[in-house]
């Protein structure tokens, strides 16, 4: 039996060594594969149960091939973007078709030479298709799966995994939400110097728009205000402050554009006779035969005699002026009322601007030509905002009673007493007032606190229109009375003196915050005296109803966020400034980009995926997952270079590239295989002279056998 045994010990050599050779070859032809691991061959004894002590019964040996499946290859640079490494530990996630279902089996793999194919797919040259999180625009990782909401990170599956696509990126177009402005404004300008910055930015579509940001030069030293008209097919513009959490509105501007082209593309139709527009409630409804008969709310724009679309604008301004008193001239001197006013870019465009009445609402929906067609951009209603108290240039308070006898307000500093029976315009600090007043003797009331005013005031003396009376929306009397912003500086208004009931209100009904109303209009930027910015009350713009169907830019989330207006830090010269030398614009920039296409992608080291476009935005489409075992050595080998999970490895742990054990992605790169040329030919060599040496153990032992069969002879 010992004979016999020596030939099977010899043969399981020739097997053991013939599995090494076999691994060897394989380590040598795959030399170049990407991702390759070498597999050792190690041996294990077969020992046969010895049962005597005097006497040996041979065994063998088997061979245990191993792949070092853990062992990091080189990595080597690419050119393809899309070629991809692992530096450390983890495996890239890969499936078999382009679109698994339950019967593809997900697969593990360090080939990352993954390239796209014709579908867009990435997949390695072994076939197999990388997977990856689908994410947001945000780089958010989101569900695979449609219908569900959150996002397992540690299940391979279809519900939460998708193969990466490229051809499914699409063209992207990003929303201007930033605007940075640098400019030098003259400190030697002169009050109501002009000077202006023209500025593009992009709408959620990626249409490029213009628009003017225009700086006055105030009354007051070192001050200055900020205009914007709304842009071309927008219908209302407002500026916003910096206040949280709710901002101010600094300004806020409407407009109706009569210029708009049809489809044979003639922008000067007219509007037809019978074409209504209302503004704050009031009808106007343009009339060419004198049809219309006027009411409380129903007014005609005399079209009559007008030949051109320009002209119609201007009587439709006209009519407004007549009709509503809240649009109406108003002051001893004539102050023009510019809530209403024909744009100075186009005579046949329309600007609502408020300036502290009340919002200004507009419904252009009647406006049509003969053909029924509309003659404005603007196609629904909207609403110019009533800025802020802190930003108007003027105090209104609107009175619906009088003082009582005795009641007191005062102004500057300065107190003024109602009293009964008092004569009129007589000079004195004592006014005039009346129980149960009707609306003419509460104009006289005003009438007379205006002269009061005047008369002991020097500050507005000089200044000739600081305080005015102003009818309130359709009234027939003075009942507002309208106190102007000094150049002197912030004065108070207080009104504790007056009996709650009595005390007046703003023009919209609203209640004043405070008996302590400080009449003050702070700038839009204001500058120290050494030239730099320490004050920007203007924060943001608001832009709504873009004509092309752009998204409003009014930070509702289901819209674009509003456009952030820099103009600097307060106390530093990397914005604006106001030195002594002539108007010096610096710099605008702006992000936001036009429409652009798919260009390429760049993944980090954290597995994003980042799509690129030729506009120069970035957007993340995908998020890869490494795939980490507990006994990498313990997966089973699949063609391809591909693993599968066993009961020796372990379940597989997704993980975020460069997140605990998991190694990090580099794109670019490919892992080169383990194998080294050098240690498998001396291999060869060692298991070439096993081989032989098994080989004569069976040559030896054959002899050994053909002696005892001679002895039978």
């Amino acid at each position: 039996m010992s004979l016999f045994g020596a030939l099977s010990s010899g043969v399981s050599g020739l097997t053991a060594q013939s599995s090494a050779m076999g691994a060897i070859s394989d380590n040598i032809t795959n030399v170049n594969t990407v991702g390759y691991k070498n597999t050792r061959v190690n041996f294990q004894t077969l020992v046969t149960k010895q049962t005597s002590s005097n006497f040996y019964s041979a065994g063998g040996v088997q061979s245990k091939p191993r792949q070092d499946s853990g062992v990091q290859g080189l990595l080597q640079a690419s050119s393809s973007q899309t070629d991809m490494s692992i530096s450390g530990t983890g495996f890239f996630v890969v499936n078999e078709v382009s679109e698994p279902s339950v019967d593809n089996q997900f697969l593990y793999t360090r080939s990352g030479s993954f390239y796209m194919d014709n579908d867009g797919y990435l997949r390695n040259t072994a076939g197999y298709y990388l997977q990856g999180w689908p994410t947001d625009a945000a780089g958010k990782v989101k569900p695979a799966g449609v219908g569900l909401t959150i996002a397992n990170q540690n299940i391979v599956s279809t519900d939460y995994l998708s193969t990466v696509n490229l051809n499914r990126v699409g063209g992207t177009a990003s929303a201007t939400s930033n605007i940075g402005i640098g400019a030098n404004l003259p400190s030697n300008d002169i009050a109501g110097a002009e000077h202006k910055t023209d500025v593009q930015f992009f709408d959620s579509l990626g249409n490029a728009n213009t628009m003017s940001v225009n700086y006055t030069r105030l009354g007051r030293e070192n001050q200055w205000s900020i205009d914007l008209a709304p842009p071309a097919n927008t219908s209302v513009l407002t500026i916003k402050d910096a206040t949280s959490p709710t901002a101010l509105d600094y300004k806020s501007v409407g407009q109706l554009e009569f210029n708009v082209l049809n489809a044979a593309g003639d922008s000067t139709r007219r509007p037809a006779d019978g074409a209504t527009v209302t503004i704050d409630g009031i009808v106007y409804e343009f009339d060419s035969n004198a049809s219309v008969v006027p009411t409380a709310t129903l007014a005609a724009v005399d079209i009559s005699a007008t030949t051109t679309l320009a002209q119609d604008v201007g009587k439709l301004i006209d009519a407004v002026k007549l009709k509503d008193t809240d649009f109406a001239n108003y002051g001893d001197a004539t102050t023009v009322n510019t809530r209403i006013r024909v744009s100075p870019a186009s005579s046949t465009t329309i600007l609502f601007e408020d300036d502290g009445t009340r919002a200004i609402t507009v419904d252009p929906t009647g406006l049509l030509d003969t053909a029924g067609v509309r003659v404005t951009t603007q196609d629904t209603s909207f609403t110019a905002k009533k800025p802020a108290l802190a930003y108007t240039d003027a105090t209104q308070f609107k009175f619906t009673d009088a003082p009582e006898d005795a009641d007191f307000v005062a102004i500057n500093g300065i107190t003024y007493t109602f009293t009964v029976g008092e004569a009129l315009a007589d000079g004195d600090k004592v006014v005039a007032t009346y129980l149960a007043p009707t609306a003419a003797q509460i104009a006289a009331m005003l009438t007379d606190l205006e002269d009061a005013i005047e008369a002991n005031d020097p500050s507005f003396s000089a200044l000739g229109d600081g305080v005015d009376m102003r009818k309130d929306s359709n009234s027939t009397e003075f009942n507002v009375l309208q106190l102007r912003s000094l150049n002197a500086g912030s004065y108070n208004v207080d009104l504790a003196g007056i009996t709650t009931a009595n005390r007046p209100t703003e023009t919209d009904g609203t209640a004043f915050s405070s008996t302590t109303v400080a009449v003050d209009t702070a700038a839009a930027i204001q500058f120290s005296s050494s030239g730099l910015p320490n004050a920007i009350n203007v924060s943001k713009i608001e832009i709504l109803d873009f004509d092309n169907g752009a998204a409003n830019m009014d930070d509702d989330p289901s819209n674009s966020k509003r456009i952030v207006l820099d103009f600097g830090t307060v106390g530093e010269a990397n914005g604006m400034t106001q030195f002594g030398s002539s108007y010096t614009p610096v710099f605008i920039n702006q992000n936001g980009s036009r429409f652009g296409t798919f260009a390429g992608v760049t993944i980090s080291s954290e597995g994003l995926v980042t799509a690129l476009f030729d506009n120069g935005e970035t957007r993340p489409i995908y998020k890869l997952p490494i795939a980490t075992f507990v006994n990498v050595n313990g997966l089973e080998s699949r063609s391809g270079n591909t693993w599968n999970a066993t009961q020796q490895s372990g379940d597989y742990t997704l993980r975020v590239a460069d997140n605990g054990p998991a190694g990090t992605t580099v794109q670019g790169a490919l892992e080169a295989s383990t194998v080294d040329i050098g240690e498998e030919f001396t291999s060869m060599i060692v298991v070439q002279r096993a081989y032989s040496a098994a080989a004569k153990i069976i040559s030896t032992a054959d002899q050994m056998l053909e002696e005892l069969m001679r002895v039978k002879r």
